[in-house]
């Protein structure tokens, strides 16, 4: 089992998308993520992510419209 920090726009038993940074640290790119069962702070995932990865967990609907962002 997999678990994250639980995302602002993660609801338990959904499909949501986040930004996953990628390897080189210097952008994130947004990927579907199937999210389980939660908890006040962490949520399970189901199917998107593997262990390891890492992803953002704040507000980013200032971002909606992109599905890749660069990080500084």
């Amino acid at each position: 089992m997999l678990f994250a920090g639980r995302p602002a726009s993660g609801a338990s038993e959904t499909t949501t998308r986040l930004f996953r940074i990628e390897v080189d640290g210097r952008g994130a790119v947004r990927v579907p993520v199937r999210l389980g069962r939660s908890s006040f702070n962490a949520v399970e995932i189901l199917d998107g992510l593997k262990q390891g990865d890492r992803i953002i967990l704040s507000d980013m609907s200032r971002w909606d419209n992109g599905d890749r962002i660069r990080l500084h």
